[in-house]
């Protein structure tokens, strides 16, 4: 069993719980101050942290105790100076994970930057909206838990090669390692993606459409042009020449937007789901929070677990599913302990 070390806010908690759903153990310095999220600090602990145990302290020396005698540190700091003040280049620690915004090293490293600005200078914030409109940001945690998951997987790699590193996860790095289309379609087409509200644009039809008791998302690519006319009990649309290609498709968006409305607009959504199984399609029904809950799909998978804390007890997703179908550990979320030395 691992034993790992986690220093941080959201990025190195997310990292840290991946850690311990896959049955290591997890040792969390709880910052002084937390940083506020998008959802209340009792959420987060209940989310992030149950299977760790948690510790309330800023001994310098005790810190540097917990990091040389664990298999893995993970550290989230504001800058680099702010990561180095931690003492974290003199830790022996054979794996060292440090996350921070612009990275340890180049002119930005001690620039400080929220998640709405990391996505913006990653270019996700301009293809974000409607065209005619202020851009958008991508609520919640995106940035911390993309960057987390990242740390975890070379954290994981260097465990398995058996191999003492020092890891420098940049948050704006990561963001830029995630958009790959957009770069895929600027070097080998010359687009430049914009934004375009629900239409993705590129292929049609990919939009949001409204349906009588919901909305049902469309992403219809050129292989199932074909069954996707019979869901609409517009077959004739095959033969029409004005959507004969993907490219004719983008031209005629709107009239071909306007069909796939009126025809979706009297449907339910069981309607929708009954007709999009029947003909393989890829049509996908927006769900409440209510019916993510509920989902049948999730369920058999055993996808929701029971965690508890000193005074509540939630359902939470459960550690990731096991090929082998090994029993996944259950984890309870424990109160933090003063770091006495």
């Amino acid at each position: 069993m691992d034993r790992i070390l986690e220093i941080g806010s959201f990025a190195a908690g997310f990292c840290g719980r991946l850690f311990a759903q896959a049955g290591c153990e997890v040792v969390r310095v709880e910052p002084a101050v937390a940083e506020p999220g998008w959802v209340s600090a009792a959420a987060s602990d209940l989310f992030l942290h149950p299977g760790k145990r948690r510790l309330q302290t800023s001994d310098a020396e005790l810190i540097t105790k917990l990091a040389n005698r664990a298999d893995v540190v993970v550290v989230e700091a504001a800058t680099a100076d702010a990561l180095t003040e931690l003492g974290f280049d003199a830790w022996d620690t054979n794996v060292k994970v440090a996350i921070t915004p612009f990275g340890r090293t180049g002119p930005k490293r001690n620039w400080r930057a929220t998640s709405s600005v990391l996505l913006a200078m990653g270019g996700y914030t301009y293809i974000m909206g409607d065209p005619d409109r202020a851009p958008l940001t991508l609520p919640g945690h995106y940035v911390d838990f993309q960057s987390g998951q990242l740390a975890y997987t070379a954290a994981n790699a260097c465990r398995l090669a058996n191999e003492k590193n020092v890891i420098d996860v940049g948050m704006l790095e990561v963001v830029m390692s995630l958009s790959q289309f957009t770069t895929i379609l600027w070097h080998c087409t010359g687009q430049i993606r914009q934004r375009h509200g629900s239409d993705y644009w590129s292929t049609v039809p990919t939009n949001l459409f409204a349906c009588t008791d919901g909305w049902v998302y469309i992403n219809i690519v050129p292989t199932f042009w074909d069954p996707f006319t019979v869901f609409l009990d517009r077959p004739n649309l095959v033969i029409d020449e004005r959507f004969s290609t993907n490219n004719l498709r983008m031209e005629n968006r709107d009239p071909l937007h306007e069909i796939i409305g009126e025809a979706i607009a009297v449907m339910t959504k069981a309607q929708v789901r009954a007709r999009a199984t029947a003909h393989r399609i890829p049509v996908g029904v927006v769900q409440t929070f209510d019916d993510v809950l509920a989902d049948s799909h999730l369920a058999e998978r055993q996808f929701w677990q029971r965690v508890n804390g000193s005074n509540v007890s939630v359902r939470s997703p459960s550690p990731a599913f096991r090929i082998d179908n090994a029993a996944r550990p259950e984890l309870t979320l424990a109160e933090p302990e003063a770091g006495d030395g």
